[in-house]
């Protein structure tokens, strides 16, 4: 379990190195990469100009399994204010995900963010 929690860690670190360095995406939760111990591997994010639902269905027509919405946390996503807009973005990653994958999504969202899809 330690080597699978040092695993996911790396991940969250790449993704959340990525998620720095894309203008207008915006990564919910802890975001500090020297707290990577109190997080999971699995973001809640927003890009600016698309809508969740846009996002997750571009992202899932090339192959990425996200989810959009509000996954049953109607109170929280109301205290974030992005309930009325659709919610936001769900990404997960697991110990059978690798570096990159995460390297693919960033290009697929980078496209995406650019309107060159």
């Amino acid at each position: 379990m330690s080597s699978i929690k040092r695993y996911e860690s790396a991940l969250s670190e790449r993704f959340l190195r990525h998620a720095a360095e894309l203008p207008g995406l915006r990564v919910y939760g802890i975001t500090d990469l020297e707290e990577l111990d109190r997080r999971t591997p699995t973001f809640a994010v927003s890009l600016d100009r698309h809508t969740p639902e846009a996002v997750a269905t571009f992202l899932g027509e090339r192959g990425f399994f996200v989810w959009h919405g509000h996954y049953y946390a109607v109170a929280v996503m109301e205290r974030l204010g992005v309930l009325n807009n659709g919610g936001l973005v769900r990404i997960g990653f697991v110990h059978y995900n690798t570096m990159e994958e995460i390297e693919k999504l960033f290009a697929t969202l980078a496209e995406l963010a650019r309107g060159t899809a």
